[in-house]
């Protein structure tokens, strides 16, 4: 792996996650600024999700025949364009289309992005994926310094945010165009006559394909672990805001809490990637993610924002090595000519997790205010995924018993 490689992983993650984390920062306090119903809410950020629902496994599986550069650059530009409607929108249903393109570049990037790391290194991809959330680290930090400047000291509103988010994106979109070189080798690329024709059906058999890639047992283990991953993850993504703002604190509290808590992790990133290689994927995923859970609970208890701040740095360290966990164990797990399928799968099963989500509260949502069962999400969502970690684990156990007994009754008829 040489230099530029390396480099261009970590300036991609920065260009990826700066426009996301204005985007998803705002993206909900916008809506409820332009009086959005609360279930309305839910159901446009569970959108998110369910559109890549359908596109990553055949994305993921594209880039396999494309390369990956083709996709990461579509990625990253989807970013910009929703950024951009985002800055016109003065109804939801311009949000809608904002969140449209957010789902498809998220769809674009981020398999295809841990699919380029797998291409790249094959034996710490842990610390290497720790490198690149660096540079994720340090788009957040960018893309809420912006946030707290334009909004406290200019006292700007949402939309001129969005819209100095998209200008800046797309000269990062620029740069990477020429920047950013392809990796995937021609003898791991899928041969195909012609490639529109492919990702047709690519998409026409995505659930056949996403069957087959979940029968592998390793990876069986890995997509359930991912749907609780995910799940906790995104209730802190749609809802956190909400949360600081129903404590009383200011909009711009939201970046100041993700600027802070960025600075401080970027500089530990590769040592969570170093636990994953050191001990496998299988017991950090477990750990971090009972770790995780009850950080929800302290969120509710604690209402200072320094304690807020600690608590936000504890689960997002928690959050990332889980994330690592899954990622590297996909990436191990998988063959070289199906990476970017299995990958895409990992994708699909996060979409999922995050769609079921935001739409497991969208009832309660129905006849109250988010500010006002807030708590309640956390609280819920904490109990829910513990209890999940435990049944996992049992099945898991369970599953690897049957299999010794299998093979030791296999070795006696020898």
């Amino acid at each position: 792996m040489n230099d530029r490689q390396r480099l261009s992983l970590i300036i991609l993650g920065t260009i990826g996650s700066f426009p996301l984390v204005i985007f998803m920062s705002y993206v909900g306090l916008h809506l409820e600024d332009i009086y959005t119903a609360a279930w309305l809410i839910a159901l446009i950020l569970a959108f998110r999700n369910i559109y890549q629902i359908f596109l990553r496994v055949p994305l993921g599986q594209f880039s396999q025949m494309v390369g990956r550069k083709p996709l990461l650059i579509a990625g990253i530009s989807c970013y910009t364009v929703s950024l951009f409607f985002m800055s016109l929108a003065y109804h939801w249903i311009v949000v809608f289309v904002a969140i449209t393109f957010l789902a498809i570049g998220m769809s674009c990037f981020w398999p295809v992005l841990f699919a380029y790391i797998g291409d790249i290194e094959k034996k710490n991809i842990g610390q290497l994926q720790g490198r690149v959330f660096q540079g994720t680290d340090m788009g957040t930090i960018l893309g809420s310094l912006l946030a707290v400047l334009l909004l406290k000291t200019f006292n700007v509103g949402l939309q001129v945010l969005f819209g100095w988010g998209a200008g800046i994106s797309l000269i990062g979109v620029i740069f990477m165009l020429f920047f950013l070189p392809e990796v995937l080798r021609k003898e791991d690329r899928l041969e195909t006559d012609s490639k529109m024709k492919a990702l047709g059906k690519a998409f026409t058999e995505m659930f056949r394909n996403l069957a087959k890639i979940s029968k592998e047992k390793k990876l069986r283990f890995i997509y359930l672990l991912q749907l609780c991953i995910a799940f906790l993850e995104y209730i802190i993504t749609a809802f956190f805001p909400f949360l600081i703002v129903s404590k009383g604190f200011s909009d711009d509290s939201v970046s100041t809490i993700f600027w802070i808590s960025a600075g401080i992790l970027i500089f530990f990133k590769p040592f969570f990637g170093k636990i994953v290689d050191k001990f496998g994927y299988k017991i950090p995923i477990f750990v971090t993610l009972i770790f995780s859970s009850t950080m929800l609970v302290f969120m509710v208890i604690m209402d200072t924002l320094p304690w807020l701040i600690v608590i936000y740095i504890l689960f997002s360290a928690s959050s990332l090595t889980s994330y690592i966990g899954v990622n590297t164990g996909t990436t191990v797990e998988s063959k070289p000519n199906q990476r970017g399928m299995a990958l895409g799968a990992l994708g699909f099963y996060v979409s999922l997790s995050r769609s079921a989500s935001t739409l497991t509260f969208s009832p309660i949502l129905l006849t109250n205010e988010v500010s006002a069962v807030i708590e309640l999400i956390f609280i819920a969502t904490a109990i829910l995924i513990l209890s999940a970690v435990f049944y996992i684990n049992l099945f898991h156990n369970f599953l690897n018993n049957n299999d010794k007994e299998s093979k030791n009754e296999i070795l006696k008829t020898k």
